[in-house]
């Protein structure tokens, strides 16, 4: 079994372009409305939503177009990248919270959140 794709809640358009794009490097796939019904059936929202598709190689992510952030939990995704001190600089000039746990003896603790408040683990 392999994780076909994953679907974020994400704050606005722009965060597409702005953190998902310019920052974690994912490419627009294409758009599409969620009609209402769907939602509904679903996911229990009751609106017609706006999701974007964004791939980088084999990672395809489902963001979804909704403002309101519906919990707080241990939920975040790991990507394995090369520089993730670029990353993390790209995150604080562009406003984006960077965590950092630095350890003695080992690499530090890096994660990086977007403005809906999905958490990113950055592994090298």
């Amino acid at each position: 079994m392999k994780i076909h794709h994953v679907g974020l809640n994400i704050q606005s358009e722009e965060e597409t372009v702005d953190f998902y794009q310019n920052i974690l490097g994912f490419h627009f796939e294409y758009q599409f409305d969620m009609p209402t019904e769907l939602g509904d059936n679903i996911f229990g929202v009751n609106k017609q939503i706006k999701v974007f598709l964004y791939k980088k190689e084999d990672t395809l992510l489902e963001l979804f177009v909704h403002s309101v952030n519906p919990y707080k939990s241990f939920s975040h995704i790991c990507f394995e990248v090369k520089d993730r001190e670029s990353i993390a600089a790209k995150c604080e000039k562009n406003k984006y919270q960077v965590i950092r746990i630095k350890r003695i003896d080992r690499a530090d603790i890096l994660f990086v959140k977007d403005k809906a408040g999905n958490i990113f683990e950055l592994k090298t």
